[in-house]
């Protein structure tokens, strides 16, 4: 069964036909007091085949996290060369990408997107797939822009904070440009300065289903 486990913040773990995807796993501190749960922990990710990265910041380049993760699963760590710069494992498992790039690797086909987001050096999004698996189109830090019309995908996860990402009237107005039929929020509530209503961002998407995720569920990836 294809699969998506929200880690928290903007972190999930794809499962696409027995290959797991880890994009921006992030276990800080901040986040644990914020969701008041226990949360996922570096050692509890017992495989991973692949991490995905968006972009240098820490809440999405944990960098001692990924380092403790990719040595013991052996995952490819994929990322703009500015991030992988971060990560200080062995050379071989990085995959240096950039915009536009498409790839197979290890059974998951990968599309690397336009992020907007000026507060980074070189910020991206995921399309990622496995064979005939649903497509996940995983955003990062971004504001809208008007290539995400271009965008088709079965499930798409966007941030909803505001600050330096979409915040929720953003958010729905992306959801108008990109065809999808999911939509997970995420990158909000994780702080006080990013605090949403997600349930007003439900009342605004008109032309997809959103599904809103807590820390540790995971749901069934499929097409409709």
């Amino acid at each position: 069964m294809d699969s998506i486990r929200y880690i928290g913040h903007s972190g999930f773990e794809l499962n696409l036909k027995g290959s797991v995807v880890l994009i921006d796993p992030f276990f800080g501190a901040g986040m644990r007091e914020k969701c008041k749960i226990p949360l996922i922990t570096p050692s509890l990710i017992k495989k991973a085949d692949i991490i995905l990265l968006t972009h240098e910041h820490t809440p999405h380049c944990d960098a001692a996290a990924i380092k403790e993760i990719a040595e013991r699963t052996g995952a490819s760590v994929v990322g703009p060369s500015i991030t992988l710069k971060k990560i200080d494992i062995n050379q071989r498992q990085k995959v240096d990408v950039g915009v536009g790039d498409s790839f197979l690797l290890k059974g998951v086909d990968i599309s690397v997107t336009k992020a907007a987001h000026p507060q980074s050096q070189y910020p991206v999004g995921y399309i990622v797939s496995a064979g005939d698996s649903p497509k996940v189109y995983h955003a990062g830090d971004t504001y809208q822009f008007a290539e995400m019309q271009s965008i088709n995908v079965d499930f798409a996860i966007l941030p909803i904070g505001g600050g330096y990402t979409m915040d929720i009237i953003d958010a729905a107005n992306a959801s108008k440009l990109i065809r999808t039929k999911f939509i997970i929020p995420m990158h909000y509530n994780t702080y006080d300065r990013i605090s949403q209503d997600v349930s007003d961002f439900i009342r605004r998407v008109s032309r997809a289903k959103v599904v809103a995720m807590e820390p540790d569920q995971s749901i069934e990836l499929r097409r409709v």
